[in-house]
């Protein structure tokens, strides 16, 4: 989702089934939990923030379970490394993870502010979106994720936003209203009733922005470091189906709270065979998204599953492709 990483797998839960779920005190709490957080990151600068919340996960992080995740995934993507290798590389990713969720909570003052976000080849994104209708932007968990939407909004861009909700429905309002202001196209909860609703847009000439690197358990299996990876098919289904440009996009960290985002069209598979395009199409995402991983990896978040093997599945139906959790998009 846009605030933080979701569920492990991008599966889309019917929304009457988000709606239904009563709140408890439980959930109250943890809002409160996070007013207080937020009101205490409104007094501080920026930088500080951003440093404190890197700190934290760097204390912490290497000693929670997920850290076990962080390595065993390290050791398939990276063999060739020695064990002190990798974990030199979990060490800075939970700093980068610290980070991205503390500035999560002051995300309007980062956006707000032209010199923390820029965006890669300005001018040639420019001319490349220029009467571009009906785009498709896909993301990774990458540098600080929250940002991409930024520079999408300054060249005339206004993605749909799509988002994994959280089970909690209070906390779930009290992030959304953080970045309501971010999403002026819309931000949705990934369910079946979005997917159509994001199809609609689509094929009207609008724009849609999801995360697409976590496992998708009702999705395709494409090579991902060498090996299978489930993988959602809706970017490339929605590209193929109503044939609009996608693109790809990562955030770099450049030092503390400042980024660069770039942008990075994705070449769509247009045979005429839909699910042979999809295929070959999701393979490309993934491609590009393994490249940029191996570039740097310690700015990519480990702690998920990504590889389990699953019955793959081609050509899912336009009322239920799988989804994950949403962002926005640009270049380099």
């Amino acid at each position: 989702m846009p605030f933080a990483p979701g569920r492990e797998d991008a599966r889309l839960p019917e929304a009457a089934e988000q709606a239904a779920r009563p709140t408890t005190l439980f959930d109250r709490a943890e809002v409160w939990v996070l007013a207080a957080v937020r009101a205490a990151a409104e007094l501080l600068p920026i930088d500080l923030v951003s440093w404190t919340g890197g700190l934290i996960a760097s204390a912490g992080g290497r000693y929670t379970r997920r850290n076990k995740r962080v390595m065993s995934n390290l050791a398939v993507a990276f063999a060739d490394l020695t064990d002190g290798e990798r974990d030199g590389i979990a060490r800075a990713m939970w700093n980068n993870y610290g980070r991205t969720v503390a500035e999560s909570f002051i995300i309007d003052r980062i956006a707000a502010d032209p010199s923390r976000v820029e965006l890669a080849d300005e001018a040639s994104v420019r001319t490349l979106l220029a009467g571009t209708k009906g785009a498709v932007f896909v993301g990774l968990h990458f540098g600080n994720w929250e940002v991409t939407i930024v520079p999408a909004l300054r060249v005339g861009q206004q993605p749909v936003g799509i988002f994994n909700p959280l089970k909690n429905p209070e906390a779930n309002r009290f992030l959304l209203k953080l970045r309501r202001g971010l999403y002026p196209g819309g931000l949705l909860p990934a369910s079946r009733a979005t997917v159509l609703k994001v199809a609609r847009h689509v094929r009207n000439g609008g724009s849609v922005c999801m995360l697409a690197d976590h496992r998708d358990r009702a999705g395709i299996a494409v090579p991902f470091f060498g090996r299978p990876a489930p993988s959602t098919t809706l970017p490339a289904l929605l590209s193929v189906s109503y044939g609009i440009r996608l693109f790809a996009a990562r955030v770099d960290r450049l030092s503390g709270a400042r980024f660069r985002v770039h942008l990075e069209e994705i070449a769509v598979s247009r045979t005429g065979d839909k699910e042979a395009d999809v295929r070959r199409t999701t393979a490309a995402i993934q491609e590009t998204f393994e490249r940029w991983i191996r570039a740097c990896p310690t700015s990519w978040l480990w702690c998920y599953k990504r590889w389990d093997t699953v019955r793959p599945r081609i050509g899912a139906r336009a009322a239920d492709p799988p989804l994950t959790s949403a962002q926005p998009i640009n270049r380099g």
